[in-house]
């Protein structure tokens, strides 16, 4: 009985881990194939291009509060694609969730939006782990939550993409993240400028870790009748993605020509701050030797029987 009992302690969280884990893939690969620990956190402001040279914003976050975000690369042919993104909606309900939209655009013809910034941060970021489950790297639908949880195609994992996606949206990151995120926005007549400060930001953990910040200029809406997905107006719409250099000390200043929108005056900027957690050589997903000797011995010991009594 003790042996059946350590047995199912040791093996519970293991089974635990995977039935989680039918909901979503991983979405973050290296180039030879390994799983990386790593996700995204970050937030939005909204920024008016017409403003006077003299407006400044600053908004400031701790993790606790920033919203989930939903990377989603799609295109405006992708019929799919608003079928997964109307059961998306729904299982986000009146969350605090932010969305940012990838749209194809290498070698794309029929889509006018994204740019080569935007394709560029979505390979790097989370090409590996779309071309584990695709085939390639650029495949729509795809979406991620919180840069960790990959959610490829329009066929569930589980019973349903309800399911999938609103398992997802509840799960909290995988590591334990504390401090502040800033950014400050300001602009002249053609420069938008940005400052920075993730020096608080820090990841609970043994081993080393990075973080690296982004500022993405995001187009909340821009109609376009043309494309052939039976949408007219687009949402969320990524224009740039810029990397900011990860200095020491957590903060500086970057500056960027003014974007150019599609329609409208509704420019959306994010800052987000990729992490990533170097993995040890020691890390390994199978027990220790010493909990797999004691778990033989206790199993050994439960067949053995006892010497009768004369």
């Amino acid at each position: 009985m003790l042996a059946v009992m350590m047995t199912a302690i040791i093996i519970l969280p293991i089974q635990v881990s995977a039935a989680t884990g039918q909901f979503w893939d991983h979405a973050r690969y290296d180039s030879d194939g390994v799983q990386a620990d790593g996700g995204t956190i970050g937030f939005t402001t909204q920024w008016n291009l017409s403003a006077d040279n003299n407006t400044e914003k600053t908004n400031s976050y701790h993790v606790d509060d920033m919203p989930t975000l939903v990377e989603i690369y799609t295109a405006t042919w992708c019929t799919n694609c608003v079928t997964t993104q109307n059961i998306m909606n729904e299982a986000i309900g009146d969350s605090d969730v932010e969305l940012i939209h990838y749209h194809r655009h290498w070698f794309e013809p029929r889509d006018p939006f994204g740019s080569n910034s935007t394709e560029e941060r979505w390979t790097t970021t989370y090409g590996h782990a779309v071309t584990l489950n695709g085939g390639a790297p650029r495949l729509a639908p795809t979406k991620v939550v919180d840069g960790e949880r990959m959610h490829y195609g329009s066929r569930p994992n589980s019973d349903s993409l309800m399911d999938d996606y609103t398992a997802s949206l509840s799960m909290e990151e995988t590591v334990s993240l504390s401090g502040n995120l800033s950014l400050n926005i300001s602009q002249t007549m053609n420069k938008m400028y940005f400052e920075w400060d993730i020096s608080s930001l820090s990841i609970f953990t043994d081993g080393e870790y990075s973080l690296d910040p982004w500022i993405l200029l995001i187009e909340e809406e821009a109609y376009f009748p043309d494309g052939s997905n039976g949408l007219e107006t687009y949402e969320h719409i990524l224009l740039e993605a810029i990397p900011l250099e990860s200095i020491a000390d957590g903060n500086s200043l970057s500056e960027v020509s003014l974007p150019q929108l599609w329609d409208g005056d509704d420019l959306k900027v994010a800052i987000l701050v990729d992490w990533i957690v170097e993995k040890s050589p020691s890390q390994s997903p199978l027990p220790a030797p010493s909990i797999v000797f004691l778990l033989s011995s206790l199993i050994a010991m439960a067949y053995v029987r006892q010497p009768r009594l004369p």
